[in-house]
């Protein structure tokens, strides 16, 4: 019997059938025999696979501006003054529940706070509380607790901490572009203090500097800022939540120490400035806490001696 090799015939005709036509027929492929591919070395595979499309870069990260930082620290002195009515206050009454006097020393709340806001200037402020009170059934205020509520008052909103992002120009102050950044320190390089003291040792240590503050009154003088304990559990006419109130005091007092005199009411049903005297009469004005509008417009009023 005479043998075929077909597979020999198959690829002699396929190869004729490729040299004769530009393309094959779907027909032609169905009718070929199947065998394996041959197996290509790695460079061949390399030379015949495309190259991969280089993935897309990732975008650089926007830059991050840095948070400017104050480029000087306040050293000022403020001149004495304080709140005080040309008449003289009503002496108050024996059974309001206020320590009136303590041991005159002041105990300093420990720690410190970052930098907060981005004013220019920085104003360091350490936080001290009279020691030797007898607090009797009122919650004591420790150096802990007074540190606290001042430092939140300072770095809230509308605070002075917006003169950052809203610097400020009086020129009845001579100021421009003002602003200011804070951070609370106790070890003794402060700018200022913030201290919490009974009436006797404000009105001592006020009266030492020429401020009479009748048992009522807060003050400030040098590097120093007296908040009257009185006032400070009780509060004042205009002012019948007491924590507005501490807001109001501590903006109007530091506001003294950045080198603000006292404003008046600009106009009756207008809010107040919060260097105006409001713990003394509000004129007209409505109660304001802040030195700021939430819109960053400092609140001004005609000026008037501190």
């Amino acid at each position: 019997m005479r043998r075929v090799w077909l597979p020999v015939v198959t690829v002699t005709l396929l190869s004729a059938l490729v040299a004769g036509c530009g393309k094959s027929h779907p027909a032609e492929v169905a009718a070929q025999p199947t065998w394996a591919e041959p197996t290509l070395s790695a460079s061949a595979t390399e030379a015949a696979s495309p190259s991969p499309s280089p993935s897309p870069s990732a975008k650089p990260s926007a830059t991050r501006k840095p948070t400017p930082k104050p480029t000087k620290t306040s050293t000022k002195i403020v001149t004495p003054g304080g709140d005080i009515p040309t008449t003289k206050a009503s002496p108050s009454p024996v059974s309001d529940g206020v320590p009136t006097r303590g041991a005159g020393t002041f105990a300093i709340a420990g720690g410190s706070t970052d930098v907060v806001g981005t004013g220019t200037t920085l104003v360091k402020y350490q936080v001290e509380v009279e020691q030797g009170i007898n607090w009797g059934t009122i919650t004591p205020w420790t150096p802990s607790s007074f540190a606290s509520t001042v430092d939140a008052i300072i770095a809230a909103e509308r605070g002075w901490t917006d003169s950052g992002a809203h610097p400020v120009t009086d020129a009845d102050e001579q100021m421009t572009d003002a602003s200011w950044a804070f951070r609370r320190v106790s070890d003794g390089t402060y700018s200022v203090r913030v201290r919490l003291a009974t009436p006797d040792t404000v009105d001592k240590l006020c009266g030492s500097a020429g401020v009479q503050t009748q048992g009522v009154y807060s003050c400030r003088y040098g590097k120093n800022i007296l908040i009257n304990l009185r006032r400070w559990l009780k509060g004042t006419t205009g002012f019948t939540n007491l924590p507005v109130y501490r807001t109001m005091v501590i903006n109007h007092e530091m506001g003294h120490y950045l080198g603000f005199n006292h404003m008046l009411c600009p106009g009756a049903g207008q809010v107040a400035p919060v260097m105006q005297t409001q713990t003394i009469a509000l004129n007209g004005c409505l109660p304001n806490s802040h030195p700021f509008t939430a819109e960053g417009q400092f609140v001004i009023g005609p000026w008037a001696p501190s």
